[in-house]
């Protein structure tokens, strides 16, 4: 969409010309990107992450191989990533979604619901405050409405994790099996390179983070000195925890989303400008 064109409401996109750096991983960026270019932005896609399968996958093949058993009256996912690379683990074991039909799901959002839709689905709890300790709330009060006997859940989710929900849930006296089901690792240093050039020729005009590991990754990649080459670009953030994170390695937000989804971001960075 050029700058000269209009929307179904006859004013020209509020982010028409601007470049917008998206830093999910490239499983996630599609939404983001398509949101922004509804906008009229260009977004620039440089995933601070690249999703992998874990090293080792014992622990997430025996945990789904007890599934059928109902040990577990959970499953809980905090991430589209955790959904996906557990269901294609699930796929490669010969299984499909009869193996969740003896426990409850649980979501950390709108979006990672969607994720489990997409399989055949239906989270049974998705948090109304994205992150952890929502998460973990949600699950305490469903826990009070129906009451399961035992309260156990699986937790698939990356290596590398806050650990606020499973210590919530275990301080309630559920027992939580926290398995690896991917890991996140750096971009290629040539993309993290030519990022640097296009930062230093001030071709980037704003940034999006859209979780804690987007801010702590692009941080990490660009060095000590991420703050000075972030300085001339504008900083929006999906939620508070995403701001507290970026504001802790030193960068300057200049709009936090009240809505804690990828739209939610998106129109709260319009609206900035």
């Amino acid at each position: 969409m050029g700058d000269g064109q209009k929307t179904a409401q006859g004013r020209s996109p509020g982010l028409s010309g601007k470049r917008v750096l998206v830093t999910r991983a490239k499983e996630q960026a599609s939404s983001t990107a398509d949101a922004l270019r509804e906008r009229g932005a260009e977004p620039v896609l440089f995933p601070t992450i690249e999703i992998h399968p874990p090293d080792d996958p014992s622990s997430l093949v025996r945990a789904l191989r007890r599934l059928p058993t109902g040990i577990y009256a959970w499953v809980v996912f905090t991430s589209i990533n955790g959904v996906e690379m557990t269901w294609h683990a699930l796929k490669a074991m010969g299984g499909d979604a009869r193996a969740f039909g003896g426990c409850r799901l649980a979501a950390v959002g709108p979006a990672t619901a969607k994720a489990l839709q997409g399989h055949g689905m239906q989270a049974d709890v998705v948090a109304r405050e994205a992150r952890g300790e929502g998460l973990a709330k949600a699950l305490l009060e469903a826990a009070t409405r129906w009451g399961p006997p035992r309260p156990t859940a699986l937790l698939p989710r990356a290596a590398k994790a806050r650990e606020v929900l499973p210590d919530m849930l275990r301080e309630a006296g559920w027992e939580v099996d926290v398995v690896v089901a991917y890991e996140n690792r750096p971009p290629p240093s040539e993309k993290t390179e030519q990022l640097l050039r296009e930062l230093e020729d001030r071709r980037i005009d704003a940034v999006v983070f859209t979780s804690s590991s987007t801010v702590e990754n692009l941080c990490d990649l660009l060095g000590p000195s991420a703050p000075q080459r972030l300085a001339g670009v504008r900083i929006a953030s999906i939620g508070p925890l995403t701001t507290e994170t970026a504001r802790e390695r030193g960068l300057r937000v200049d709009v936090t989303a009240t809505q804690s989804t990828v739209r939610g971001l998106v129109q709260a960075l319009e609206e900035s400008w």
